[in-house]
């Protein structure tokens, strides 16, 4: 009866020691912690929480989150910070601001993470934030209507007859004075009307170029619905035509003349981060499976995919300093 007795302690303080609001789900092997949390846990109706979740990955991956709120919770939109630590270890924190408007006990959906490493491996698993009680303001079984407050008088105001006409007075002299100065105005601002007009004929065009191009197009693929196999195709085609007509504009080469291997080697060879190349050839790898062999993901892999070819235009950007962990924006 001891050795059980002692057994059923070790495993209540294993039970115990395990961190408040960590994910249920084990993470996979590139990420070495995972925690998610309230700042606090007994809102009213329409307090704004603080949902934090904090992820310790390889510095060789980078990490998203999509949260999905129920119609009765609004989501602001992520702040994220990447911080490195004196270990080498990288902790990525993702906020949102959440927004209950009903009581009672909530309990979020599981929403999934997702990973992708420098190798263009990728994957993901799902986290659970904790529970929270959103309180009423009133008193249980408070159910009495009450009448409004009668309006406060202020003593040494004007009588009440007298205001319609102060207003009434107001209106007339603020319509004189702005009629005077419309006058005024027009007076002389009609010459310099005229001289301009010409000029004010041809507005200014934003230039078009090569990245604002790609994003435009991505940005068209934003709540396409995949449930049949056309629209897996047209999806996946346009994000392949994207990026190899963004890298032939961009670097120098015809990279629809290429298939993937070459197109990846090409890349090496002008001066592209290897790694940076394989992302390439991964995401462009995907798309051929799902337009000729009709392999089709899951959604929210294929909107990982429009994640990840935004990342390629961004990593393909003049000047941006391959640091080994993906940039990240707010629109995707």
């Amino acid at each position: 009866m001891r050795a059980v007795a002692a057994l059923v302690a070790v495993i209540a303080a294993l039970l115990a020691s395990v961190p408040r609001g960590a994910s249920a789900q084990q993470p996979p092997a590139p990420i070495l912690g995972v925690e998610v949390n309230f700042n606090r846990l007994d809102p009213a109706i329409g307090d704004r929480l603080l949902l934090t979740l904090r992820i310790r990955h390889r510095s060789d991956v980078a990490v998203t989150a999509s949260p999905e709120a129920p119609a009765s919770i609004e989501f602001g939109k992520p702040a994220m910070t990447t911080l490195a630590m004196p270990d080498g270890v990288v902790q990525t924190t993702v906020t949102w601001t959440v927004q209950p408007f009903v009581l009672g006990r909530v309990r979020l959906r599981p929403f999934p993470v997702a990973w992708v490493t420098q190798e263009g491996r990728t994957g993901r698993f799902q986290v659970q934030p904790p529970e929270f009680e959103v309180v009423p303001t009133r008193a249980a079984g408070d159910t009495e209507l009450r009448p409004l407050k009668d309006p406060v008088s202020v003593p040494g105001g004007p009588p009440a007859w007298l205001r319609p006409t102060l207003i009434a007075l107001a209106v007339v002299l603020s319509l004189a004075l702005g009629a005077g100065i419309g006058t005024l105005i027009v007076r002389r601002v009609r010459p310099l009307l005229h001289r301009r007009r010409a000029i004010d004929a041809v507005p200014d065009l934003e230039p078009v170029t090569a990245e604002s191009s790609a994003r435009a197009a991505l940005d068209g693929l934003a709540g396409t619905v995949l449930s049949e196999a056309s629209a897996f195709e047209r999806y996946y085609g346009t994000i392949a035509a994207v990026v190899r007509r963004y890298l032939s504009e961009r670097i120098g080469f015809n990279a629809h003349a290429l298939t993937t291997e070459e197109l990846e080697r090409r890349m090496t060879a002008n001066g592209v981060d290897r790694w940076q190349a394989r992302l390439v050839g991964g995401l462009l790898e995907r798309c051929d499976a799902a337009v000729y062999a009709h392999r089709f993901p899951d959604p929210a892999s294929a909107d990982h995919d429009l994640t990840v070819a935004y990342e390629i235009v961004e990593l393909s950007r003049p000047g941006a300093p391959p640091t080994g962990v993906l940039p990240r924006g707010a629109t995707a």
